[in-house]
């Protein structure tokens, strides 16, 4: 049994890649297979002995804190920020509502199952140690270099070359003790942290085993859905869906509705969207007090003001 430590969930950042979805509902409460998304990091850090877990609250502070009281068991604290303290800086502000001993950091915007026993094996309390997985495109997300002795070398640009193995950075990190204590004053961002720490070789890289993906922009969002169905639909038991219609592939979410004579492929409905007659949506993502009838649409992010490409 790990010995219980402190967990901090950030879930205050603005979201702006997942706009305009992200101001119809907030990212960290956006809808997976009928648990709100912060649930996969929450459940991470609870896995690995967190009794007690700060969340930090900016935008839609009431709706995401409604979110992580609703994705887990325990102690769920919450540190409200009037004005973005970034990363670093949250942790900070949030050092009053945490206990003694090393914290575990974990973003909200991620989707995994990951083993986190490695990242807590570091013994160093003045080390800071990020949870890595190889890199699945280090064209598309930024890659973490580490030495032979585990330490962080380079942080590494999408698509820029350079030497080593590449590594992706899960979201989730341990600050030990000492770190903890000497966070710079808010706001800060992660980086300021770092740095100094990767400069002294008290940066550390553990590479942990498990699922991770990523849900940054409603293309995203769309793809995790979808992707974690396999062939079948899924369908909220507090949906509707009518005799005559056809679902292939989506998710329809709870007080969504699919009427006869709906065909939805491979799409997400949540927050009680609505799939009218006639229509024929295909990879669409529908949220929120909105119905789509007669009409075909593919690719779309259709909101109640608002239709965007889905890119």
């Amino acid at each position: 049994m790990m010995a219980a430590m402190n967990g901090m969930l950030l879930a205050a950042g603005w979201a702006r890649r997942m706009e305009p979805l992200s101001s119809t509902i907030p990212k960290p409460a956006l809808e997976v297979l009928g648990r709100p998304l912060l649930a996969s990091t929450l459940a991470n850090l609870r896995r690995a002995g967190c009794a007690r877990i700060v969340v930090n609250l900016h935008r839609h502070p009431e709706r995401v804190a409604a979110a992580a009281r609703e994705a887990g068991t325990g102690e769920v604290l919450f540190s409200w920020e009037p004005e973005l303290l970034g990363g670093a800086g949250g942790v900070a502000a949030a050092r009053p509502l945490l206990g003694p001993g090393p914290l575990l950091v974990g973003n909200a915007d991620t989707w995994g199952d990951l083993d986190l026993a490695p990242l807590l094996a570091a013994p160093d309390e003045a080390t800071a140690v990020l949870a890595l997985v190889p890199h699945p495109d280090p064209a598309r997300w930024a890659s973490v270099v580490l030495d032979r002795g585990g330490s962080v070398a380079a942080f590494v640009p999408a698509g820029a070359p350079g030497p080593g193995e590449r590594f992706l950075f899960t979201g989730v990190q341990r600050f030990g003790e000492r770190v903890l204590a000497s966070l710079p004053e808010p706001p800060a961002e992660m980086a300021a942290v770092w740095e100094p720490l990767r400069r002294s070789g008290r940066l550390r890289g553990a590479v942990v085993t498990g699922t991770w993906r990523e849900a940054g922009s409603p293309a995203a969002y769309r793809d995790l859905v979808v992707g974690l169905l396999g062939e079948r639909p899924w369908v909220h038991p507090g949906a509707a869906v009518a005799d005559g219609s056809r679902i292939e592939r989506s998710a329809i979410g709870a007080g969504c509705r699919v009427d006869a004579g709906a065909v939805v492929s491979g799409c997400v409905l949540t927050a009680g969207a609505a799939a009218g007659p006639g229509c024929a949506l295909r990879g669409c993502v529908l949220a929120g007090a909105v119905t789509v009838a007669g009409e075909t649409m593919t690719d779309t992010l259709a909101l109640p003001n608002a239709r965007v490409p889905l890119l």
